[in-house]
């Protein structure tokens, strides 16, 4: 059973509060394009959604067929501690994740992650501010350390950078971050 810290108790206030935003945590189900081919690959018919926020990747029309299994300690209904899965995403989460937690989470990572994972990290600050005054992303970090970080715990299959928008307008100087976000294949490091 599992008993390290994933969230203190403040941070959870702050993300279950966070959550009766109308757009917090509704935007995995645009990820599916990025998600199918993969758990097609890995011939799973069954995926864990680690930090599902509103569950809108189990409700894409492209996984029906599939059983999705949500995790997020922010939403009652789905904080129950998860069982292991061949198939684990874990989508624009890491990056909201407590400094003092990340290690514990990364730890629960390593237990439900079978045989593959998918994570999608974010490289730069959020739009959102939290009801406490900080960034959303308050993990916020580079990317060759985030590569480090995970290859701590994973093997790393694959780690593909991506832009941002070209002809957007942000809110920092041009230049200041490079991309927008990382995504990482892993598996279990052998043991």
């Amino acid at each position: 059973m599992h008993t390290s810290l994933l969230i203190t108790a403040n941070y959870l206030t702050i993300m279950e509060h966070q959550h009766t935003h109308t757009g917090w945590g509704t935007t995995s189900h645009l990820l599916t394009p990025c998600v199918l081919p993969l758990l097609i690959e890995s011939g799973s018919r069954e995926l864990l959604d680690y930090g599902a926020g509103k569950g809108t990747l189990k409700n894409a029309p492209e996984l029906q067929g599939y059983t999705v299994h949500e995790y997020d300690p922010a939403i009652s209904k789905i904080s129950m501690t998860p069982d292991p899965c061949d198939f684990v995403v874990c989508l624009d989460v890491l990056e909201h994740i407590e400094p003092e937690c990340l290690r514990n989470v990364m730890e629960d990572l390593k237990r439900v992650v079978i045989q593959h994972g998918y994570l999608v990290v974010s490289l730069v600050p959020a739009f959102t501010t939290l009801s406490d005054g900080r960034n959303a992303h308050i993990m916020l970090r580079e990317a060759p350390w985030w590569r480090d970080f995970i290859g701590q715990y994973f093997k790393i299959d694959s780690f593909k950078l991506y832009g941002l928008k070209s002809g957007s307008k942000y809110p920092w100087a041009d230049g200041l971050y490079p991309y927008a976000n990382v995504h990482i294949t892993i598996s279990p490091r052998d043991t």
